[in-house]
Formats: structure tokens, sequence, C-alpha cells
């Protein structure tokens, strides 16, 4: 029965090595860099919004 597992474990591995060696291998330091960016830029248009709100505000107070 040990002999079994073992062989269907050897198996296995070997199955899932082939799906890795078939797979693009992955660029940490880009994807990292295109992360940052986003987020960079999701906060700055957030500032630019809070800014704009702020100035609508400000000048909606002046004319009334």
């Amino acid at each position: 029965m040990l002999v079994v597992i073992t062989l269907l474990q050897l198996i296995m591995i070997g199955i899932l090595l082939n799906i890795n060696s078939k797979l693009k291998p992955r660029d940490y330091i880009a994807d990292a860099m295109e992360r940052d960016r986003r987020i960079r830029e999701e906060r700055e248009k957030k500032q630019q919004m809070e800014q704009w709100s702020h100035e609508s505000s400000a000048g909606s107070r002046d004319h009334s």
C-alpha cells in the first residue's frame, strides 16, 4: 500500500512539474512597479478630486 501511495505521489509531482514548465515565468519586479504606478495614479486622482471639491465648495459660498 505504501508503494502505491509513493508511486501516485511521484506521478502527481511529475504532472505538476510538467505544468509548471509550461507556464510563462512571472516578472515580479515589473508586476510590483505596475501595481505601484496604479496606486500612485489613484492617489493623485483622489487628491485632485478632493482639491476640486474644496475649490467648488469655496466658490459656491462666495456666490451665495
